[in-house]
Order: structure tokens, then sequence, then C-alpha cells
């Protein structure tokens, strides 16, 4: 047989590990380990070189980068770049490039559509045209040049206006 345990019974919270039973002094912790020390800063070589000290910022001499002398040079830039920007442009819109029509391609054209009488205005006698005063009109889209034509033995003023740069021109009908 068993023997019985020499233990009065304890509850279960009392269990081996567990919370001390009631009226037993409490388990204490350890204590945390002291503090070490911090080694000791390293000494400086006394054999090795060291740079001079610095005069304070008061006593140094006065940087160039900056005052008036750099916004006047900016603002000379500045204008300098305006210039250049203003004089392309002008160039650019002066000497553009834009296609030049051989005047006598441009009244073989009127003459086409004014005589055509299926898509142009049907008109049988042309007896004489010249158009833009006989001058080589530049193509550039908006633009516009006036023919005078003779239709029936009367003159007529026809107005063509380009239609893009390219050269493409729609006429309008005589007046």
């Amino acid at each position: 047989m068993t023997t019985p345990p020499t233990d009065p019974i304890q509850p279960w919270w009392t269990k081996p590990g567990g919370a001390p039973p009631p009226g037993a002094p409490a388990p204490r912790a350890p204590y945390p380990p002291p503090p070490q020390r911090p080694p000791p800063p390293p000494q400086p070589d006394p054999h090795r070189y060291r740079l001079p000290p610095q005069p304070p910022a008061s006593h140094r001499a006065p940087n160039q980068t900056s005052g008036p002398n750099m916004v006047l040079l900016g603002g000379i830039a500045g204008a300098v770049v305006l210039l250049i920007v203003a004089g392309v442009s002008i160039w650019a819109w002066k000497f553009r490039d834009s296609t030049v029509i051989d005047v006598a391609q441009a009244e073989a054209g009127v003459r086409e559509i004014l005589s055509d009488p299926i898509n142009g205005y049907g008109s049988n006698t042309i007896s004489a045209m010249r158009c833009n005063g006989g001058k080589n009109p530049a193509a550039a889209k908006g633009d516009s040049f006036t023919c005078e034509v003779e239709i029936d033995g009367a003159v007529r003023h026809v107005t063509v206006v380009f239609q893009d740069d390219k050269g493409t021109f729609a006429v309008d009908g005589p007046r």
C-alpha cells in the first residue's frame, strides 16, 4: 500500500514553485548586479601632430559668394538670357520656314477650280488671270492672296486662302 503524504493537504494554488502557503514569508528576489564604471577616456598621444586652433568666426575673411555683387551678377546673367531668348524668337518669326508656291502653279490650280463644273464654279470662258500681282505667294495657314480673273469679258476678283503651311488652298467664288 501507499503511505499517505506527511504534508497536510494544501490547496491547488500552493503547488511547488507557486505562491507560498498562507502565513509563510515571501521569497526575496535577488538584487541586480552593481553598475560597472565606464572605462576611462583614451589619453591623447603626445607624439601625434595636432592642427593649430582656428580663429573665431568673426576674424575670418568675408564670404565672397553673397551680397550685392552676386545680386548684380545674377541680374546681368538674367538680362543676357532674356535678350538671347528674345533674339531667337524674333529671328524665328521673321525667317520662319514657309513654303513658297510658284505663282504659275497657283494660277493653274485656281483656273481648274473655277472651270470645274462638278467640284468648282463651272466658269467656261476664262480669258485672263493674274494672281498675287505675279509674285510667288508664301504658304502659311490663314494667309491669303487675290487673283484677278476675266470671266465672260468682266474682271472678277477671287480670294485664295491657305488651309495649312504646306500649300493647300481654298478658292472663294468670283466677285
